[in-house]
C-alpha cells in the first residue's frame, strides 16, 4: 500500500464504522403515574420492565451522548415501537448530562414487548438507537404488557404473542413462489 493510500483509509475509514456504533443510553427508571403496576428489570439477555395495558409510565433513559448536542439539549426525539399497536413517537425533556425522561401510555389492548429507540426521526420507523439494558452491553430494555395480582404482585405477559405454525404442504409452498 502507498502512503497516498493509507491516507485516504485513515480519512475515511472513521466514516465507514459510524453506523456500527453502539447505543449508550440506558432504560434506568420506569415509574407509575396513574396507579399501575410496574416490576423489573428482569431477563438475562433483553431487559424487560412489565407494566400494565392503559397505564401510564415515566421513563428515564441515561447516557445519550450521540445526539441532542451530546446529551445537553432541552429535548430529543424517541420511540415505543410495537408491531401491535403501532409506534408511538414521543419528546424526551433533558433533566442533567445525557438524562431525559418521557411519559409513554401503555394501549389499553397491549401485547408483546414494546422495544424503546431514541434520537429518532419521527414518523420514520427505522431511525434512532435502541435503548441498553442497565449495565450495558448490546441487549435492549423492553416494556412487556403484563397483568398483574393483588398488590402488584406476579407479573404475567399478556399471552397472544406466540407465533402460530401453519401447516402447509410443499406443494401449496411452490404455488405461492411460482
Amino acid at each position: 500500500m502507498r502512503v497516498r493510500d493509507l491516507a485516504a483509509l485513515a480519512l475515511l475509514g472513521p466514516l465507514a464504522w459510524a453506523p456500527l456504533a453502539h447505543a449508550n443510553a440506558q432504560l434506568v427508571s420506569v415509574v407509575p403515574l396513574d396507579g399501575g403496576c410496574v416490576s423489573g428489570p428482569t431477563g438475562p439477555t433483553v431487559q424487560f420492565w412489565d407494566v400494565q395495558p392503559g397505564k401510564t409510565y415515566q421513563l428515564t433513559i441515561q447516557g445519550v451522548t450521540e445526539c441532542g448536542n451530546n446529551g445537553t439539549a432541552p429535548t430529543i426525539n424517541v420511540r415505543v415501537n410495537s408491531t401491535v399497536t403501532g409506534n408511538t413517537d414521543l419528546v424526551a425533556t433533558n433533566t442533567g448530562p445525557g438524562t431525559y425522561v418521557f411519559s409513554f401510555t401503555m394501549p389499553a389492548n397491549a401485547m408483546c414487548t414494546y422495544p424503546l429507540f431514541y434520537c429518532t426521526t419521527p414518523g420514520q420507523a427505522n431511525t434512532g438507537l435502541m435503548v441498553v439494558r442497565i449495565g450495558g452491553g448490546m441487549f435492549q430494555a423492553h416494556l412487556r404488557a403484563s397483568t398483574f395480582g393483588p398488590g402488584c404482585s406476579n407479573p404475567t405477559p399478556v399471552s397472544g404473542c406466540e407465533t402460530a405454525v401453519r401447516q402447509s404442504s410443499w406443494g401449496a409452498l411452490k404455488v405461492h413462489y411460482r
